[in-house]
């Protein structure tokens, strides 16, 4: 699953224009697999995949990130499959909640 989100999200990144980006999981198994694809041939069509995607922008990098400063991002992962939301929220400006959540983590960031 975290693997097909992860080419969703090339995929989405590409027909939205960009051209750089990073990023970020707290998936240490999922950031391992892109790294080191050999070690991983259980799911080497995936990862081959990836790689075609990641060579279609000038520059990708995959970092690792801890639970809690990923939350948000699984916040609003849930937020999607509880709401049954299909269409991307974010592009309208997204939820109060999300603004507040975001507001807090660069406090907590800043401080």
């Amino acid at each position: 699953a975290e693997l097909r989100c992860l080419i969703w999200t090339l995929q989405s990144l590409k027909d939205l224009g960009y051209q750089d980006v990073v990023i970020g999981s707290d998936f240490r198994e999922l950031v391992e697999a892109i790294k080191k694809p050999l070690e991983w041939p259980l799911f080497r069509m995936f990862l081959q995949k990836i790689d075609t995607f990641c060579g279609m922008f000038r520059s990708v990098a995959f970092e690792l990130e801890s639970v809690s400063s990923n939350q948000t991002a699984r916040e609003i992962a849930k937020s999607v499959l509880r709401d049954g939301r299909f269409q991307s929220y974010l592009a309208l400006g997204g939820p109060a909640w999300l603004h507040q959540r975001i507001l807090r983590d660069a406090l907590l960031i800043s401080s």
